[in-house]
């Protein structure tokens, strides 16, 4: 993936919702990057923590895979998928070594706003034992 295709989404966990307005990612220093929605610009970097609306403990930054599922929808760590040779639903996480034919994924929802649908799979799974 080149640079320029690097997306991503905020999820805040304060008010269970993704951010709406545009993200922005901002790099301090060598080790930390903070990430957020700004709420006014200051011209001096000293203040820049007070930019973004609330506690950046309470946002989760989740990356684009690059891919697409069969329907034109990006594919976003956090997603719930299935494929056509799986009914049953499966979360996206980035690991080595597991891969998926694309056309044959869709995304369901992601695990914030559609958490059920794991609850559903679980309770099946454990009716069938």
């Amino acid at each position: 993936m080149r640079l320029q295709d690097f997306d991503f989404r905020i999820w805040d966990k304060t008010k269970e919702a993704f951010l709406k307005q545009e993200p922005t990612l901002i790099k301090l220093d060598n080790e930390r990057v903070i990430a957020g929605r700004i709420s006014r610009f200051y011209a001096n970097t000293a203040d820049i923590a007070d930019m973004f609306i609330g506690n950046g403990n309470d946002l989760e930054l989740e990356l684009w895979s690059g891919f697409y599922d069969s329907k034109g929808t990006k594919i976003y760590e956090g997603d719930i998928i299935k494929t056509r040779t799986n009914t049953t639903p499966i979360v996206v996480v980035f690991e080595k070594n597991t891969f998926y034919k694309l056309g044959f994924l869709e995304v369901l929802g992601n695990i914030h706003e559609n958490a059920d649908l794991l609850k559903e799979q679980d309770e099946a799974k454990r009716s069938n034992n």
